[in-house]
């Protein structure tokens, strides 16, 4: 494997969705589970339920937002796993359906090599209500063959680490199931790995 894709909420990080936690430090997330449910029931797209959620954040401050996120922890691991894939000359980064004000700051803490995911408008220090969905959760596979073709390689020499179907498309190399959510998971991946250390997955891939 010469690249290793990781998924961010729930893989990187303790926290399963950055939306979710954003609404819930901004009291929004009795609308927000609403728009959650009704993409998830297939009532509306990925892009609009990005759009309605983000909306809801309108006039907050970047500087909130930034606050909020920063709160996010890591788990255990991740700050070790990346540098012992650098050192064993892997390339690695993210990508991620969440939002990209956190999915920049773990490429850059991590020293990662790229980071796609989904961008919030920002005016004059605020949000706008604006989004640019570079990733649905739908449409997580293509973004990853785009990302390891630009960098010159192909799925099959990726591997890839997630905690969701989505996240581990079945042209990849090498499928990471850390800490699955999905019961049906072990059908999509090469290998399932359960602990609060994501540096257990460096002897499947090294």
């Amino acid at each position: 494997m010469r690249l290793v894709i990781f998924d961010l909420d729930g893989t990187l990080t303790k926290v399963e969705s950055t939306w979710q936690y954003i609404h819930e430090k901004l009291g929004t997330w009795h609308a927000g589970k609403l728009s959650a449910d009704d993409y998830w029931t297939g009532r509306i797209s990925y892009r609009k339920w990005a759009r309605l959620d983000s909306n809801m954040w309108r006039g907050v401050t970047l500087a909130r937002l930034r606050s909020i996120v920063d709160t996010i922890p890591y788990v255990d691991g991740a700050a070790e796993t990346v540098a012992e894939l650098k050192r064993r000359g892997k390339f690695s980064g993210i990508v991620s359906a969440g939002i990209s004000l956190l999915c920049d700051r773990v490429c850059r803490d991590l020293g990662m090599d790229f980071a796609v995911a989904n961008e919030l408008h920002v005016f004059r220090g605020k949000m706008t209500g604006g989004v640019t969905v570079n990733v649905s959760l739908g449409r997580k596979p293509s973004v990853m063959k785009r990302v390891a073709e630009r960098l010159g390689f192909s799925l099959r020499q990726c591997a890839v680490v997630g905690d969701n179907t989505f996240d581990l498309p079945s042209e990849a190399g090498l499928r990471i199931a850390f800490n699955p959510k999905d019961a049906n998971i072990t059908e999509k991946c090469d290998i399932v790995v359960r602990g609060t250390d994501i540096r257990d997955i460096l002897p499947h891939i090294l």
